[in-house]
Formats: C-alpha cells, sequence, structure tokens
C-alpha cells in the first residue's frame, strides 16, 4: 500500500468526446455562473488545516481562490465511476492495491488561481480500513495556456518518518515543508486523459495564465 501511494501514472482518452460534451453541459447546468462555488466566498473547503480557520485554510491552499462543487448528482459520479471501471486493469497495472474510485468532486481555474504543493494522505475517514491509494484526476476542459498539474519529488528525508510514511502537515503553513527544497515535474494532459498520483505525493498546479480548466478529481481506495 505505502509503495503504491508515492507513484504517478495516467490513462489517456478515459472520456471519450460524447462524455466530455455530457459532462461539460452538466456541470454548466450545476454551477450556473460559478458563483456560489468560488472559495473565496464560500463557508467551506475541501481542505483544512488543525487549528486553524477557513481564512487560513483559503490562503494556504488555493490563494486566489478556484471554483469547487463537491456535492456532485449522481449520474455524474455514476459515470465517472464506470469510466474508471472499466480502464481498472489499467490502473491497476501502476497502484495493484487500488480497487475502486470515490469521492469526486469538480474543480475549476481562471486566470490567475492555482493550487499550492500539499500531500492528500491516504487516511479514509469514512472507511479507515480501507486507505485511498491515489487520487485521479481528470481533465474535462484544459486552460488556454498554464494551469499545468505538477509533482515535486526531493532527495533529502525530511519529509518522511522513518516507517516509510509522510509526515503530517506537509503544506506550506509548515515553516518545514515551505522551507524544505523540492525538484517541480510539470505534466501536461488533453481533455479526457486521466492523471493518478499516489496519496503520498507532494501536488498541486501552476496558475492558469489564459482561460479556464476545470477537472474532476477522486480517489482510488483499497
Amino acid at each position: 500500500m505505502l509503495h503504491d501511494s508515492v507513484k504517478i501514472g495516467s490513462v489517456e482518452e478515459l472520456l471519450g468526446p460524447e462524455h466530455i460534451a455530457h459532462l461539460s453541459a452538466r456541470i454548466a447546468q450545476e454551477l450556473g455562473n460559478g458563483a456560489a462555488f468560488d472559495v473565496t466566498g464560500r463557508k467551506r473547503s475541501v481542505h483544512s488545516l488543525a487549528g486553524e480557520d477557513l481564512a487560513r485554510v483559503k490562503e494556504v491552499y488555493e490563494p486566489r481562490g478556484r471554483i469547487e462543487y463537491d456535492e456532485l448528482p449522481v449520474d455524474i459520479t455514476e459515470l465517472l465511476d464506470s469510466a474508471v471501471d472499466r480502464r481498472m486493469d489499467e490502473l491497476r497495472r501502476v497502484f495493484p492495491s487500488a480497487r475502486r474510485s470515490m469521492d469526486w468532486l469538480y474543480v475549476e481555474y481562471g486566470a490567475g488561481q492555482y493550487v499550492t504543493p500539499h500531500i492528500d494522505y491516504p487516511f479514509n475517514e469514512i472507511a479507515p480500513e480501507r486507505p485511498k491509494v491515489a487520487a485521479i484526476g481528470i481533465v474535462l476542459s484544459e486552460a488556454d495556456s498554464g494551469g499545468e498539474f505538477f509533482v515535486e519529488t526531493g532527495g533529502g528525508g525530511s519529509l518522511w518518518n522513518e516507517d516509510g510514511s509522510v509526515k503530517e502537515n506537509a503544506t506550506l503553513h509548515s515553516p518545514w515543508f515551505a522551507a524544505m527544497r523540492r525538484t517541480r515535474w510539470r505534466v501536461t494532459c488533453r481533455a479526457g486523459d486521466a492523471l493518478c498520483w499516489g496519496t503520498q505525493l507532494v501536488h498541486g498546479t501552476e496558475p492558469v495564465t489564459s482561460g479556464r480548466t476545470g477537472k474532476f478529481i477522486g480517489f482510488l481506495g483499497s
């Protein structure tokens, strides 16, 4: 399980053109103008920081805001689950302990928006005995420029516990993490492609410089 959680992989064309068009229309229908889902004005976030209020959470993770829709209708999540299930054999070549997809949300970034480096962690609040192996991001729409996903690696030991697990509080809120030297690996995906990253990998997104990018994010559970 810990070995799987430090890998990265991809599945190209997880969603075909008809699914992209359908999901784009459904998301547009659900979001409206998006104002109710913009984290700059929302009273909750999918992220959290122990002992910190929501304003600090937003400042650390999404300093310029983003659209965040975390209560997707069943028809959308079922379509995403089915798409992943059809390609699960390919996903399990990289993540052998993965069994299912879960916990979908939709995020969208406009010009200047991004997410800072952080780690998702394997812990599954709903079913602690079934850890989250990897996150999965499915691109629905690409920005004109910018918005690349990235992972960060480092050869030092400051990120890791002796048992091979990653240390807690790996966000820019922690001085030790902010000061740690890391190497950034940028990735570009097309609409319909899926990128998977282990739940112990540092990751984030570059600022969008033009246009908007939207993606579904979920987890692969064991």
